[in-house]
C-alpha cells in the first residue's frame, strides 16, 4: 500500500526557514520567548531573526516589532511563546504575513480540559485557513542542527548527526539532549511534538524516511492515534530504517473491557506490540534504553548475527555477560581453532581463549589487542563485546583508543563496557568522542546487541511483506455479502452461534463448522441426531455465557434415550437461569478432536479503523490453548491484521501448545494446516465486517483432519 497522507503543506519552512520571526521576547532573558530568541541566535542560524513584542522598540540590542505583520520582508516561520488567549490572534497575524510555519510553545490548550480543546480547536482552524503547517502547541520546540537551527528552549544544542528523534514530551526531550551533549551523540533533526494539533509522527516519519540525513529514527510517543497509518507507512516504505519507539502504558486509548476470551488477552497494549514487532520497530521501555539503542544503530553496523564474542580482563564480568547474552536471545560465539592458536601466541598461559577471553586482571592496553584482532576475522563471530574493570594497572584511556583504532579497521561491530565510576569515565568519554558505542554496565550493551540483531534479522527475513496481498485484503474490507444484514442489527449486540448469521457469515469466508440444527422442538431435535450420533447439545441463550459453569452443555450423546434425558434437563436448568421455558438449544454433531485451540479477535479503532486517518491500529488476531482453561492456561500469541500466513505460522508456532499439534513426543501431526486457514479465515471476516469489535472461536476442535468451529461468539459495534 502507498501511504497517502492529505496535508496543507511541507515541513520545508518549518525545518529549513531563511527568517524567525520570535513573537514573545521580553527585556527578562529567562522567559521562553527571550530563551527562544537566544537560543536561535546562539546556534549560529545563518538567516534573518525578529523579535516581536509590542511593547519595545528594542530587544537585546536589536530592533524589535509590534507585530509579525509588521516585519518588513518575507517571513518563514513564526515562533510563538504568548499567552494562550494570544495565540490565536499571533496566528491570524502571521497568516497575513504569509508565514508558513509557526511553533507554538505555549500551553494552556487541550491538556488543561474543555475550554483548552475548544481554544485547541480554534488555533487549528486558523492555522487550516492560513496554510500554516503547525508544531505544538505546548512544545519545547524543535532543533535542526544540519542548518544550526535551534528553535527551543532546551538547555543545549547537539551536534549534527544521523537521527531524527521525536517526542510527546518536552520533559524526555531535555533528558535525552543532556545525555546527548555529554555523549557527543548527534542528531539531524530534534523534535518536540506538544500536542500534535496538526504536525504529528507520521509527518515526520514520512519526512524522515526520504531524507539521506536521518539514518536513525527515534520516537517516544504517549498515544498514536492513527496506528494503521503508522504501520503502513513504516511496512511499505522503500527507505527502511531503523524506528526506536519508546511508548510508556503503550494504550491508545482506554478501552471497556469485553465480556470474552479475547478481550481480556487482547487489548492495546498486546495491540502495540504486535504492531511493532511484526513491522521491524524497535522497541525501548526506559530512557537509557533508548539513548543507548539509538546509539548504537546510528555508530555502529549491523551485527550479521547473534554470536557475540566477549573480551574481559576479569572472570565475574565474563560469566554475567555470558548469562546475559542467553537471556537476550544472542549466542556465544564457538571461536575457532585457528583463532585459538592465534590468540595464545600473544596471551600468558593464565590467560584463556575459551569464549568469553580473559586476558587477566594485569592486561595491560595492548594485551587487548591480538584478541581483537583476531575476533574480527573470526567468521564464526558476529559482534565483539569488549569489558574492561579498572585494576591498579589498567591502561583504561590507551585501551580505548585500541578500540577505536580496530573499529576503524574493520566492519564488524564493537561494543565497549568499561565498568566502575571515576577512572572508567575517561576511557568512556574516549569512545564517545570517536563514535564507539560504549557503556557503563553490561545488560545495556547486550540489550542493544539484541535489538540490532533482532532488527538485522528482520530486515534479512523480510517477511517480504507480500504488501500486494496485504493490500488486497484490506480492499476488500467492508464488502461482506451479508453487511446489509448485519448493519440492520442494533450497535453492541452480541451474536451467539444459533443465529443463522453467524453460520452464513463463517461459511462465506470458509470457516470450517459442525453440522447443527437450532430448534426447541424435541422431535425436530431427535430426527437430526437419529443418524448423527454421538451430538452435542447447548444452550444458546446469552445469559449463559460460559456454559460449563452451569451445566448447560452436553458432551457424547450416544443415543434418543440419553438425548431425551439430557434435553430435559437443559431446558430447565436454561428456564432457570434465564427464565425462558422453551428456549431454542443448539444441537451439533460431536467433533472427535484430539486438542482444541482458541481463535480471536479483538478491534483498536473503531469499525472505520481500515479508512486512511482513522485512529487506532485494526484487528488483533488471537491463537492459544482453547477450552474452558484458556484463562488458565494463558498460552497464546497474537499477529495484527494484515497478515500474511507466514506471519500467522510464526503466531501460532510460538505457542505451546503447537507442539502438540506438530507431534510432540512421537505422536501424529495434527490438521495444522487447517488452522492456519481458519486464522485466514477470521482475518478475512473481520476485514468484510470491521463493524465486528471482538470475536471468540472457543473451543476449535482440531483433529488429523479437521479444525473446527464448534463455539462462535461475535460482538458488533
Amino acid at each position: 500500500m502507498n501511504f497517502i497522507r492529505k496535508r496543507m503543506g511541507s515541513l520545508e519552512k518549518l525545518f529549513n526557514p531563511s527568517s524567525v520571526a520570535v513573537v514573545g521576547v521580553s527585556e527578562d532573558p529567562t522567559k521562553l520567548g527571550s530563551v527562544l530568541f537566544s537560543n536561535i541566535i546562539d546556534s549560529g542560524f545563518k538567516g534573518k531573526v525578529y523579535p516581536v513584542n509590542p511593547k519595545h522598540e528594542k530587544l537585546f540590542g536589536v530592533k524589535a516589532y509590534k507585530s509579525v505583520s509588521a516585519i518588513k520582508g518575507k517571513i518563514d516561520l513564526v515562533a510563538i511563546a504568548v499567552p494562550a488567549k494570544f495565540v490565536i490572534d499571533v496566528m491570524k497575524d502571521a497568516g497575513r504575513k504569509r508565514v508558513r510555519a509557526a511553533i507554538v510553545i505555549t500551553a494552556g490548550f487541550k491538556e488543561v480540559g474543555d475550554d483548552g480543546i475548544e481554544l485547541e480547536k480554534q488555533l487549528l482552524e486558523t492555522a487550516k485557513r492560513y496554510k500554516i503547517r503547525l508544531l505544538g502547541p505546548n512544545c519545547l520546540g524543535m532543533i535542526n542542527p544540519m542548518t544550526d537551527l535551534n528553535a527551543s528552549f532546551a538547555a543545549s544544542t547537539p551536534e549534527k548527526g544521523k537521527i531524527g528523534f521525536l517526542s510527546q514530551s518536552g520533559a524526555f526531550c531535555t533528558a535525552i539532549l543532556d545525555m546527548a551533549v555529554e555523549k557527543n551523540l548527534g542528531f539531524s533533526y530534534f523534535v518536540s511534538l506538544g500536542n500534535k494539533a496538526d504536525i504529528d509522527e507520521l509527518d515526520l516519519l514520512d519526512m524522515w524516511y526520504k531524507d539521506e540525513n536521518v539514518k536513525v529514527i527515534g520516537a517516544y510517543l504517549e498515544e498514536i492515534s492513527k496506528g494503521k497509518d503508522m504501520v503502513d507507512l513504516v511496512r511499505s516504505n522503500d527507505n527502511r530504517k531503523p524506528l526506536i519507539m519508546f511508548k510508556p502504558g503503550k494504550s491508545l486509548s482506554a478501552m471497556k473491557a469485553i465480556s470474552s476470551h479475547t478481550g481480556s488477552m487482547a487489548g492495546s497494549t498486546e495491540t502495540f506490540q504486535a504492531a511493532i514487532k511484526q513491522n521491524g520497530i524497535i522497541e525501548s521501555n526506559e530512557v537509557n534504553e533508548m539513548f543507548y539503542t539509538m546509539m548504537g544503530f546510528a555508530w555502529s553496523p549491523l551485527p550479521k548475527g547473534p554470536r557475540v564474542a566477549v573480551v574481559t580482563n576479569a572472570g565475574g564480568p565474563g560469566i554475567i555477560a555470558t548469562d546475559e547474552i542467553a537471556e537476550h536471545g544472542l549466542e556465544m560465539a564457538e571461536i575457532s581453532a585457528k583463532s585459538k592458536r592465534a590468540m595464545r601466541n600473544f596471551l600468558p598461559p593464565t590467560a584463556s581463549v575459551e569464549n568469553p577471553i580473559d586476558v587477566i586482571g594485569d592486561a595491560l592496553a595492548q594485551r587487548y589487542r591480538a584478541p581483537i584482532d583476531v575476533l574480527m576475522q573470526d567468521e564464526n563471530v558476529d559482534s565483539i563485546l569488549v569489558i574492561l574493570t579498572p585494576q591498579l594497572v589498567t591502561q583504561i584511556e590507551e585501551t580505548a583508543k585500541l578500540i577505536i583504532s580496530s573499529a576503524k579497521l574493520y566492519e564488524k561491530p564493537i561494543y565497549a563496557v568499561f565498568l566502575g565510576g571515576k577512572y572508567a569515565k575517561t576511557g568512556l568519554q574516549r569512545l564517545y568522542d570517536n563514535k564507539i558505542p560504549a557503556f557503563l554496565y553490561i545488560q545495556d550493551a547486550v540489550k542493544v546487541i539484541e535489538k540490532m540483531h533482532t532488527y538485522q534479522a528482520y530486515c534479512k527475513k523480510a517477511i517480504a511483506m507480500d504488501d500486494k496481498k496485504k493490500d488486497a485484503l484490506v480492499k476488500n474490507r467492508g464488502k461482506g455479502k451479508y453487511q446489509k444484514e448485519l448493519q440492520k442489527l442494533v450497535k453492541n449486540k452480541v451474536l451467539n452461534p444459533s443465529e443463522s448469521l453467524v453460520q452464513k457469515m463463517a461459511e462465506e469466508v470458509g470457516i470450517d463448522l459442525p453440522e447443527q440444527i437450532i430448534s426447541n422442538d424435541l422431535k425436530e431435535i431427535l430426527h437430526f441426531a437419529e443418524d448423527r450420533y454421538p451430538v452435542v447439545i447447548k444452550a444458546t441463550t446469552e445469559s449463559i455465557a460460559h456454559k460449563t459453569d452451569v451445566k448447560a452443555l452436553y458432551l457424547n450423546i450416544k443415543d434418543e434415550q440419553e438425548l431425551i434425558s439430557n434435553f430435559e434437563k437443559l431446558q430447565a436448568t436454561i428456564a432457570k437461569v434465564s427464565k425462558t421455558k422453551t428456549a431454542e438449544i443448539l444441537v451439533q454433531e460431536q467433533i472427535e478432536a484430539d486438542e482444541s485451540l482458541l481463535i480471536g479477535a479483538n478491534r483498536d479503532g473503531g469499525a472505520d479503523v481500515y479508512e486512511d486517518g482513522s485512529k487506532g491500529f485494526g484487528h488483533l488476531i488471537v491463537i492459544g490453548k482453547g477450552g474452558i482453561y484458556t484463562e488458565v492456561y494463558k498460552d497464546f500469541q497474537t499477529t495484527l491484521v494484515p497478515s500474511t500466513r507466514t506471519e500467522f505460522e510464526n503466531a501460532l508456532y510460538s505457542t505451546k501448545v503447537s507442539k502438540i499439534l506438530r507431534g510432540a513426543r512421537g505422536m501424529e501431526k495434527l490438521a495444522v494446516n487447517k488452522v492456519l486457514d481458519a486464522l485466514e479465515a477470521v482475518q478475512k471476516l473481520v476485514l468484510l465486517y470491521p463493524e465486528i469489535e471482538s470475536l471468540d472461536i472457543n473451543p476449535i476442535m482440531i483433529n488429523k483432519k479437521r479444525a473446527v468451529a464448534v463455539d462462535i461468539k461475535i460482538f458488533l459495534k
